[in-house]
């Protein structure tokens, strides 16, 4: 018998409650099992209990431009930007463009 507190739902209580340890290929949705299998249980549910139902969009570059530009307006040589760019994800012409950009809007004001 299954016993569940419908009043106070818990997710880890019901991954317990449903015997899901070592079944979660039988018991989660395909998404959810590869979160599992990615991150592991704990944060899967964490991301389960906070986002289910939306759609969560991961952008190709972890590191905002802006923070980029930030590191690489630090160093006068173009060689050593243009490497903060790849590591970033980005072009080094993309983030000279970025700076070019502040700098402009800084004289204009």
């Amino acid at each position: 018998m299954i016993n569940i507190n419908l009043d106070d739902v818990n997710e880890e209580e019901v991954y317990k409650a449903f015997n899901v340890d070592g079944n979660e290929s039988e018991a989660l949705n395909d998404s959810y099992l590869e979160l599992f299998e990615l991150i592991g249980r704990d944060a899967m549910l964490k991301l389960f209990k906070y986002f289910r139902g939306d759609k969560i969009d991961c952008p190709m570059r972890l590191y905002r431009p802006e923070f980029i530009a930030d590191l690489a307006k630090q160093e006068t040589d173009r060689r050593e930007r243009a490497k903060i760019a790849r590591a970033g994800g980005y072009t080094v012409k993309f983030i000279e463009g970025v700076l070019r950009k502040r700098r402009d809007e800084n004289e204009t004001e």
